[in-house]
């Protein structure tokens, strides 16, 4: 729990002492590894299903599905049973590099007028699948 509250407020102090630059590519990837760890600890799934999503693998797992919660839960992205589209919306202008904001934001866009039921875990897994779907050349998720 304390792993999670720490990576959390990191990432958070990070993006907010330095909200006009996008975080580089090496510091993105070690905060994605490290929340990696601590989902794939507390989710019993694979880095083989997690890096299959990555290539637009998206079978009917329950614990992939948990583990896209238990990493949108982490950032914050997901909260009280709903998607916090703002939060990614967020999160995107002050991570990605300029160049890539409008594409994802597009993506983030078209996502959020599809309807999500289910628990919370399908409603994150359809999410970044549909993610995946719209945009997979910018897709980046943990």
């Amino acid at each position: 729990m304390y792993v999670k509250q720490l990576l959390c407020i990191t990432l958070f102090a990070y993006v907010a002492m330095k909200p006009v630059t996008s975080v580089s590519p090496e510091q993105l990837e070690k905060l994605a590894r490290s929340m990696r760890k601590t989902c794939l600890q507390k989710i019993d799934t694979t880095e083989e299903l997690v890096e299959g999503m990555h290539r637009g693998e998206f079978p009917d797992d329950e614990n992939l599905k948990c583990y896209t919660n238990c990493i949108m839960k982490t950032l914050r992205s997901f909260k009280n049973g709903a998607i916090d589209f703002g939060m990614i919306t967020k999160q995107v202008e002050m991570t990605m590099p300029p160049n890539a904001v409008d594409r994802v934001k597009q993506a983030i866009a078209t996502c959020r007028k599809r309807e999500y039921g289910g628990d919370e875990c399908a409603i994150t897994y359809n999410y970044v699948k549909c993610y995946y779907e719209v945009e997979p050349e910018m897709f980046v998720f943990p």
